[in-house]
């Protein structure tokens, strides 16, 4: 059974809830121990992500060219989206969550202030980031690439032919993960400091 079919069957045993917030659900989900399924569905992606007694144990990103589980997919997940959330048996939110578990909980947990970027008390004016992603000196193009401030996710892009990714960004460091199309991960730290930067990444052999 593909992950689809089994995430279509659930929901179709499932009680609707009701939509939430990014943050909201993870709160909500939480207080009442909610053993069910979060879908946001923009058309584009799909994410689902899988509570078991209020925490969520497992997210899946289901897009046109594929599924990614697990830890890669709560690393494309945005606060901007909103779920609708099911209450559904435990034992099949267990069967879901076993395919896509994230063992690493801070990559699905709600942002702290401190984790937020800090901007000062005067207004600023965003700058350009743009990284370049190669492989042995070739550029890589298909690559998701996200720039993050703590569990706070700033920006998505996918390389262009010329591997390129561009990001509007406030003057900081930052967290540079890229996704390579074996579905490897890899993290940089960037420091953006000036208006406008072109960096070259170089994800290795």
């Amino acid at each position: 059974m593909n992950i689809s079919t089994l995430i279509d069957e659930i929901l179709g045993t499932s009680t609707y809830i009701g939509e939430f917030s990014y943050n909201d659900l993870l709160q909500y989900g939480k207080a009442h121990g909610i053993s069910g399924v979060g879908v946001s569905d923009d058309q584009t992606r799909k994410f689902v992500i899988a509570f078991e007694k209020g925490e969520p144990t497992g997210v899946i990103l289901i897009e046109e060219k594929g599924a990614l589980y697990g830890e890669k997919a709560a690393y494309m997940l945005q606060d901007t989206n909103n779920f609708e959330l099911f209450s559904t048996d435990p034992s099949l939110v267990n069967a879901l969550a076993s395919r896509c578990r994230v063992f690493d909980k801070i990559r699905v947990q709600s942002r702290l202030a401190e984790d937020l970027p800090s901007i000062g008390q005067r207004k600023h004016s965003p700058g350009v980031l743009c990284l370049t992603i190669v492989r042995n000196g070739t550029v890589q193009s298909g690559m998701r690439v996200s720039i993050r401030k703590g569990r706070q996710v700033i920006g998505n892009d996918i390389t262009t032919t010329d591997g390129r990714a561009s990001f509007k960004l406030l003057n900081g460091r930052y967290d540079c993960v890229v996704l390579d199309k074996t579905q490897e991960v890899y993290t940089f730290m960037i420091d953006f400091k000036d208006p406008y930067s072109e960096s070259i990444i170089d994800i290795g052999g």
